[in-house]
């Protein structure tokens, strides 16, 4: 069963605790880092998840959820 990094990112966004939003960001970075593509795109992926992590309300919301969209259909596809 694979994991859907789309899930990852809301459960990451809706989590009132901030220790469960380390676990969910962990997860993805795990799979984002199998995946094949630009190592600067990747970095920008994992700034932005930090970002929704110390704040999940923050406009950095909606690129995450974006990031998490491109990157499950690249992992899916591969």
């Amino acid at each position: 069963m694979t994991t859907n990094i789309t899930t990852l990112a809301l459960n990451l966004l809706v989590s009132e605790r901030i220790g469960q939003r380390y676990v969910f960001a962990d997860k993805i970075i795990a799979l984002v880092q199998d995946a094949k593509d630009d190592a600067g795109q990747k970095k920008d992926f994992i700034n932005v998840i930090h970002t929704c992590i110390e704040n999940p309300s923050s406009d950095a919301r909606n690129t995450l959820f974006e990031l998490a969209q491109y990157y499950n259909e690249k992992i899916n596809a591969a």
